[in-house]
């Protein structure tokens, strides 16, 4: 979107705080600008809502109140949520500022990502949604345009997840029933939420299905003319196999799709940190070759620019192999020739011009201070044609003698050994020997997280002065899923998580859960870890109360719609006669009820 457009928000600033720099999205609920809160003197991210919908109370209530449940979530994969105010007309959210892209922005430069770049994106997404599913909250409107890319540092702290719980009931492409608003963007709608408005985390996973074949294939799985007629196809239609639009893709990758975009919510997993578990064992069953199926091959690449212009853009995240450019080829000493023997005569052309007489030589010097001295000699000495062939066959086998030393020893040099040291350490002492080190990683159950597994060449090997030595250092064991043990007591939980090998510990803080009774397991966290790690065990607080607002006067249809605003739709009814008007209700107005507790109303007979 062009960031000039003419905004009359634009240079205000808002509370005497919030300045508004420029634009950066509209939304169908919402305008979003880049903003500089003086107080702190940081960069934020100002959503500001729609004139037009700040003027009904019923928007506003909820976006207020949602915006305060969206600021309690704390996770390194959520956008932040800093502060909420009106000023004048203006409703707005102040947020953190991500400076990056979206996934839609990213799939739409790219076409689509490779499985192992589609698995490492999600990751942060499912952690992100999960975290928000055991506070009890669902997203209801998973898609890659909330989706956030920063620039900087790797997927697994760069990707965060936006507009949580935030309304979308306004926006282009969502749908509607005749109970009310339904929450969602009609390509990612999960089929309960089309029939009947009501989602739970089961949706935010068949939503996040969705974004996941989107990622592997490059398209959404329904297309059609309309977004009634999408959200049809999501109640009606299977969604394809990725394999079916891009085949070679491992059925694996089909089967964790499939799983999350199952139409009866019963058959997907049970939320976010469930199928994130599902995704990480995927990922680490599949070989490199099914993992990095569409990567561009090296033949098309050859200067590696397609990957080097990624990497920039994801901050370091491409999982290529390392190519290994041939050596320029060295300049090399060649050893002079070997000297003549020390005992090899020659004839001196001048002592035969000045003696013609005689036939005189040098005689030969033991020491090479000894003087020349000529004696008679019978028969000057002449070099043969033998001689010269002779000489040539000397030089020639030392220079072969020379190149094969140096090829089979005088390049290498003994392989020190650095297994079970540190990572530090071990480069310390590669760099001491004049060696280079390339590290990589793996798992181990054996050596301990930190230090070297493995060197290639082994310690019993030799390796090429100056040259590269590959070691590999310990990740520890490699993780596990956790079992799930969300509804049991702690003291329950705690016994089978130990039995399994993990340390417990309790969070001092419990959260609401409209599912979980008050006392028991909310979620256990992290749902993936290594044997031996500690877990933490969040308890539930049970479902969380509300003031029932205020609708004796009302009629029963507005008083219903006020009570749907506040989050309380078991409303029952009591006529009397004819009555139309609510004369009481119970509980009173103010009363602290749970939204599922139902509300009774009163009508008055004289009305």
């Amino acid at each position: 979107m062009d960031k000039t457009l003419d905004d009359s928000l634009v240079g205000q600033v808002l509370d005497g705080r919030y300045r508004v720099d420029s634009l950066i999205a509209r939304g169908g609920m919402a305008t979003v600008y880049l903003a500089t809160d003086r107080r702190l003197d940081r960069v934020v991210a100002l959503k500001v809502m729609h004139p037009e919908l700040a003027r009904h109370e019923e928007f506003v209530s909820r976006f207020i109140r949602e915006a305060k449940t969206a600021a309690r979530l704390t996770h390194p994969n959520i956008v932040a949520v800093f502060d909420q105010s009106a000023d004048g007309g203006h409703v707005y959210l102040v947020m953190e500022f991500i400076d990056g892209q979206t996934l839609r922005e990213l799939l739409g430069d790219r076409g689509r990502c490779t499985p192992r770049e589609a698995l490492e994106l999600l990751g942060p997404v499912l952690s992100a949604l999960g975290a928000a599913h055991r506070a009890g909250m669902v997203h209801r409107d998973v898609k890659p345009e909330n989706v956030l890319i920063g620039k900087e540092g790797t997927y697994a702290h760069a990707v965060k997840v936006a507009d949580f719980g935030l309304a979308r009931s306004a926006a282009a492409g969502a749908t509607v029933s005749l109970a009310g608003m339904i929450v969602g963007t009609a390509s990612y709608l999960a089929p309960e939420q089309v029939k009947s408005g009501i989602c739970d985390a089961r949706s935010d996973v068949y939503s996040a299905g969705i974004v996941l074949y989107e990622m592997l294939t490059g398209a959404k799985p329904f297309v059609a003319d309309s977004p009634i007629q999408v959200a049809y196809r999501h109640v009606h239609d299977e969604v394809p196999t990725p394999s079916a639009s891009v085949p070679g893709l491992d059925p694996a990758l089909d089967a964790l799709v499939a799983r999350a975009t199952a139409k009866d919510p019963a058959e997907r997993p049970a939320d976010a940190n469930v199928f994130h578990a599902e995704v990480m064992r995927t990922a680490g069953s599949l070989p490199d070759a099914a993992l990095d199926f569409g990567a561009i091959p090296e033949e098309e690449d050859p200067d590696n620019t397609a990957t080097a212009e990624f990497a920039a853009m994801s901050g370091q995240r491409h999982f290529a192999r390392t190519r290994m450019m041939p050596a320029p080829e060295t300049t090399r000493a060649v050893p002079p020739p070997p000297p003549l023997p020390a005992d090899a005569t020659r004839v001196d052309p001048a002592a035969r011009a000045t003696k013609p007489g005689g036939k005189q030589v040098y005689k030969a010097r033991t020491s090479p201070n000894q003087p020349r001295q000529l004696v008679p000699a019978d028969q000057p000495w002449r070099p043969r044609r033998g001689h010269y062939a002779l000489a040539v066959i000397l030089v020639v086998a030392l220079i072969l003698g020379i190149a094969a030393w140096w090829a089979a020893s005088g390049q290498f040099r003994s392989m020190p050994s650095v297994i079970r040291q540190t990572q530090q350490a071990a480069i310390a002492q590669l760099t001491r020997d004049g060696l280079h080190a390339d590290v990589l990683s793996d798992y181990s159950d054996s050596v301990p997280s930190g230090l070297v597994i493995t060197s290639s060449p082994d310690p019993s090997g030799k390796v090429k002065k100056g040259g590269e030595v590959r070691i590999t250092v310990s990740k520890g064991p490699k993780p596990v899923a956790v079992p799930d043990e969300a509804g049991q007591d702690p003291d329950t939980a705690a016994k089978a998580l130990r039995d399994a090998g993990f340390q417990v510990v309790i969070a001092t803080d419990q959260v609401f859960s409209d599912s979980v009774a008050s006392g028991a397991v909310v979620s256990v966290n992290p749902g993936f870890a290594q044997p031996g790690a500690t877990l933490t065990l969040t308890l539930s607080k049970g479902a969380q109360a509300f003031p029932v607002p205020d609708v004796t006067g009302l009629s029963e249809d507005d008083a219903r719609a006020k009570l749907a605003a506040a989050g309380f739709t078991n409303v029952k009814v009591n006529k009397w006669f004819f009555g139309d008007t609510v004369h009481s209700q119970q509980p009173e107005a103010g009363k602290d009820a749970r939204h599922a507790d139902p509300v009774e109303l009163f009508e008055n007979p004289l009305s």
